[in-house]
């Protein structure tokens, strides 16, 4: 299994959110056209307005560049827009729910804002990240461990079968397994 994001992107990533963060206009502008779409369809899902997502969708870029400087270049930028997205559709459905007097349509929006406070939308944000982190650890994986991680856990083979595969030992199949693990988890361990 190939990281998620080849290192040429998180450069990118990187290079943009610092851009971004350093007021450079054409950053933003580049990242508002890859994602704006993106963040209204995201948006629309829970608000169900056509007219009112664009605005939102406008408001979380507006909301992203008057935050510029609380960007971390080191962090996915992507997670950073999709929890404005999350709150400024939250904020819209709150102002909603109290204006409406229909149960059906306040119903509705309830079921919206349960969705958008559920730990599933949480954990695809949280996900950004964690592709993120995954990719830093492939990155820094000596390749041979890697490629022996990658045939026991995405390709299911045994360690004997690694073994014959790469003409190891079972033991030094082992022992990269053990190390590409512990790198996983000293890596992810700074999360909790």
């Amino acid at each position: 299994m190939p990281p998620f994001y080849n290192s040429s992107d998180k450069e990118i990533l990187r290079v943009f959110s610092e851009a971004i963060k350093a007021s450079e206009t054409e950053a933003y502008e580049v990242l508002f056209k890859a994602e704006y779409e993106n963040v209204k369809h995201f948006i629309r899902h829970y608000v169900h307005d056509g007219a009112e997502s664009e605005d939102l969708a406008q408001e979380t870029f507006a909301t992203l560049w008057t935050n510029r400087d609380r960007i971390d270049p080191a962090r996915n930028i992507r997670s950073f827009l999709f929890t404005i997205a999350r709150n400024k559709a939250l904020n819209h459905l709150n102002m909603l729910r109290t204006r409406l007097t229909d149960p059906l349509e306040r119903g509705s929006v309830a079921l919206s804002i349960e969705s958008l406070n559920s730990e599933h939308i949480l954990s695809r944000i949280d996900a950004m990240d964690m592709k993120r982190i995954i990719d830093m650890v492939y990155e820094k994986m000596p390749e041979l461990t890697r490629k022996i991680f990658v045939m026991n856990r995405d390709e299911g083979m045994t360690y004997e079968e690694i073994a014959d595969a790469t003409g190891l030992t079972p033991k030094k199949v082992e022992y990269n397994m053990v190390k590409a693990l512990k790198q996983f988890r000293n890596k992810l361990s700074i999360f909790k």
